[in-house]
């Protein structure tokens, strides 16, 4: 049953016959009621098991990067839904896996390339140019373990890596075990004095690793 808020012309809520009344975003509306076709066809399938896919690896995601990071400058939509839909078409194969490196950010700052190499696939991480701040920011570096079957992420964050010659964490040490492949994905964060988030780097990714 529709119900009437404050008159005719204004808030409806519920069905009634063929009508649906709602809100969106503070505008009012009324629409046809549609029942949706669900034939579950073979390509519906494979989208909701790439969808299930990235989900997951998002909600690894969300504490350690979506949020604090890709929320500030996604317009119109979450840092959540963002890596989602840019992540989804990355998938292929039986079972479904990454086919190339992941993407956690996007942005201005300059970066460089990042390696993982090492018997025990330490982050083996090396820039071409470690991005220049305005006097009074600080710069933060985030390294992202991924396993191409998305089961597992591992996040660490580095203080002031301008300061540091050499970045380095075992994926051992972030609970990845022998024989998980995965990409190493980073991305640099820049703050001002008072600590707002001011820009981000593109995410810059490793090939495809080995755990041995």
């Amino acid at each position: 049953m529709a119900k009437i808020k404050a008159g005719i012309l204004s808030k409806v809520s519920g069905k009634v016959a063929g009508v649906v009344g709602g809100t969106w975003k503070g505008t009012n509306y009324l629409r046809e009621l549609v029942k949706p076709a669900n034939p579950n066809t073979p390509l519906q399938q494979a989208q909701r098991g790439k969808m299930s896919f990235v989900v997951a690896v998002a909600r690894q995601l969300v504490g350690d990067v979506l949020n604090p990071y890709l929320n500030k400058f996604c317009k119109t939509m979450s840092g959540y839904n963002w890596f989602c839909k840019e992540n989804i078409k990355r998938l292929a194969g039986t079972p479904l896996k990454f086919s190339s490196a992941p993407v956690l950010s996007f942005g201005t700052l300059q970066s460089g390339a990042v390696q993982a190499t090492g018997a025990d696939a330490d982050y083996g991480i090396s820039f071409s140019a470690i991005p220049s701040v305005p006097s009074g920011h600080a710069l933060k570096l985030i390294v992202a373990a991924i396993s191409e079957d998305g089961a597992k992420v591992g996040v660490t964050q580095y203080e002031n890596p301008q300061t540091m010659n050499n970045y380095g964490t075992a994926i051992t040490d972030l609970g990845f075990s022998s024989g998980m492949k995965g990409y190493t994905v980073a991305f640099f964060a820049d703050y001002d004095a008072n600590g707002v988030l001011q820009a981000l780097s593109a995410s810059v990714s490793s090939a495809l690793w080995s755990l041995t």
